[in-house]
């Protein structure tokens, strides 16, 4: 999934900020009311940053948690000042200093500088998109949410993904070859340049303790998970950025962050791809401040990291990683090889309740959304094709079987609206089966267990279904 390619873009506090095997995820910001207020939502992200900051207000006036004091390295090299890529670099290791300090990780070791001018970090960004963003990932993400009617068969993921990547970039820490790369050809090192440097260099930090590769491989066979542990890891750099900027900017500097987020291609974006590449830095940001502020400060969350979060219900729910809630493994078998000749998997992978929140949210609205997916407790999806036609398979379990009826007769919901008009073959309250001119869906519940079948035709939905077994 294109979550293994991840994109740092937080509106209003980063113009374009990209962190290293540059993620392109799947991700969510916040929810419309309404399903006729989506073009109300473009503007929603835009007031971001005035959240996030009224969060951190409030976090620092409650006397939280005592910054601790970075341990010392022996050995730690250090850079020599001066003058590069247009930059003071005495300014650049005060920063460096300054975040050490508010985070308590003393550098293992210098983080190289490598500066660009802004044509090249675009083309460094560009690069490493097609080199880690494999064919089989594009086609798989293409058809996947097509299948979903997550975008429209015209739209297309790559090149959505590619107008936001090409954008006005800053800088980034690479943790492929431990470069911090920034842009040399601004004019002045301002207030977001400062700003995304103290977020990039807290990643390095990350990596030198905790190894982000290791964390979040470039291509996870569980994707809900390793969007967890971006939230994780984009929250903490997002809390520390705004330590950093309260602390260190003037009120002049702090109104001036961000001006030139609001025209981004982002917000053109379809919703899904839009929600998911603000995810970490929103649900992320507030899981960090949680965990900082209730649970002891930056040492509560450097057990996080040795302990990450398992699923983006745990950080959606903060309550249920600290109560060690964790998601049950569904299995789901390949079923072409007993669907018959001509058939092949595409992908298989997890959705996790972000996912099926957003899907949820798009097809009906955010309250039903919230309350549909909430009791998510694992799932497992499986994308097939025939003949150049796709068919979804979800299998999905949930934490009561209330929570699965919830999700039943949402989803079913859902359905009916994207697939209006369609002939209902049965409405009960075990299935759901509906059948239009270029699709057929089946939805079934039992007990706490519910699939859910996307096809091409009726005949392949009940083939597929009997596929599953009993």
């Amino acid at each position: 999934m294109w979550r293994t390619y991840v994109i740092c873009v937080l509106v209003g506090l980063l113009l374009v900020s990209t962190g290293s095997n540059i993620w392109m995820t799947r991700l969510l910001i916040s929810q419309q009311s309404d399903s006729d207020k989506l073009r109300a939502r473009l503007t929603a992200a835009e007031t971001q940053q005035n959240r996030l900051q009224q969060q951190l207000d409030q976090l620092q006036t409650s006397g939280a948690v005592p910054r601790p004091t970075p341990s010392t390295a022996p050995g730690v090299p250090v850079p020599t000042l001066g003058t590069a890529g247009g930059v003071d670099r005495a300014v650049l290791q005060q920063i460096e200093d300054d975040v050490a300090g508010l985070r308590g990780l003393a550098p293992l070791r210098d983080v190289q500088l490598r500066f660009l001018d802004q044509s090249s970090l675009q083309r460094f960004f560009v690069d490493r998109f097609n080199q880690d963003y494999l064919p089989s990932e594009r086609e798989s993400d293409q058809k996947l949410l097509a299948t979903l009617g997550m975008i429209d068969p015209n739209e297309s993921v790559v090149q959505t993904l590619l107008d936001v990547l090409q954008e006005q970039v800053i800088g980034v820490y690479n943790q492929d070859d431990k470069v911090m790369y920034l842009v040399a050809d601004h004019a002045t090192f301002g207030p977001d340049e400062k700003d995304t440097f103290a977020h990039e260099f807290t990643h390095a930090l990350q990596d030198q303790y905790y190894d982000l590769t290791r964390l979040a491989p470039k291509h996870p066979a569980n994707d809900d998970r390793a969007l967890a542990i971006s939230a994780l890891a984009e929250g903490d750099a997002v809390l520390i950025q705004r330590l950093w900027a309260q602390d260190k900017l003037s009120q002049t500097e702090l109104s001036q962050l961000g001006q030139g987020g609001s025209g981004s291609k982002l917000f053109s974006a379809p919703l899904f791809l839009r929600e998911q590449l603000l995810f970490p830095y929103s649900d992320g940001f507030n899981f960090v401040r949680q965990i900082y502020q209730t649970q002891g400060g930056y040492p509560a969350l450097d057990e996080v990291f040795k302990n990450p979060p398992e699923s983006t219900e745990q950080i959606l729910h903060p309550e249920k990683y600290r109560a060690h809630e964790k998601p049950i493994d569904v299995s789901l078998a390949d079923l072409s090889l007993t669907l018959g000749p001509g058939w092949r998997k595409i992908n298989s992978n997890v959705l996790g309740e972000l996912d099926l929140r957003l899907i949820l949210q798009q097809l009906t609205d955010r309250t039903r959304a919230v309350r549909g997916a909430s009791g998510w407790g694992g799932d497992r999806w499986q994308l097939l094709e025939k003949d150049g036609k796709q068919a979804f398979v979800l299998k999905s379990v949930w934490d009561s079987e209330n929570e699965a009826k919830t999700f039943f007769e949402t989803m079913g919901l859902g359905l009916k609206n994207r697939f209006f008009g369609a002939k209902e073959e049965e409405a009960s309250a075990s299935r759901q089966a509906l059948t239009a001119t270029n699709s057929a869906t089946e939805l079934r519940r039992d007990g706490v267990n519910v699939l859910l079948v996307i096809s091409f035709d009726r005949p392949t939905a009940e083939a597929v279904v009997a596929a599953l077994g009993p």
